[in-house]
């Protein structure tokens, strides 16, 4: 396993509470329970591999983690189509990037791990997908 070979961790968030309210809607269609098993066994795969190569995993609350600034910890606003900025500190960034930043500051807190550079992941966004990806005619 990578992680392990890096000494790096893993850090996932807790999606028990989204998954127990999912359970909880009466008219349970098909898709609705494929999310409610995808979100479970992902989770319960992630767990089992990490358990099983010796790499530590740190579970973290998933309240605000795209609605808080990862620098300062204050709400950003919206500047567009799932960007956010900080208007106390004008840290500028796709809210996925900000949450996968939330995710990894509370993973290092967890871990005791002090310190880290909160710099941009590399993993490529999704900024260029149509915001109406349903076909709805746009209000100008």
């Amino acid at each position: 396993m990578i992680a392990k070979r890096l000494g790096y961790a893993v850090a996932r968030e807790d999606l028990t509470g989204l998954i127990n309210s999912l359970r909880k809607i009466k008219n349970k269609d098909h898709r609705t329970k494929l999310i409610i098993m995808g979100c479970r066994r992902i989770a319960r795969w992630i767990d089992w591999q990490e358990e099983k190569h010796g790499v530590p995993l740190a579970i973290v609350n998933p309240n605000g983690t795209s609605s808080e600034c990862p620098k300062c910890d204050s709400k950003p606003e919206e500047t567009g189509y799932r960007r956010l900025r900080c208007p106390r500190c004008e840290f500028e960034a796709d809210r996925d990037v900000i949450g996968k930043l939330n995710i990894r500051k509370r993973a290092l807190k967890i871990l005791g791990i002090s310190g880290g550079s909160l710099a941009t992941p590399s993993t490529p966004q999704m900024t260029d997908v149509n915001p109406n990806r349903w076909g709805e005619p746009m209000n100008s």
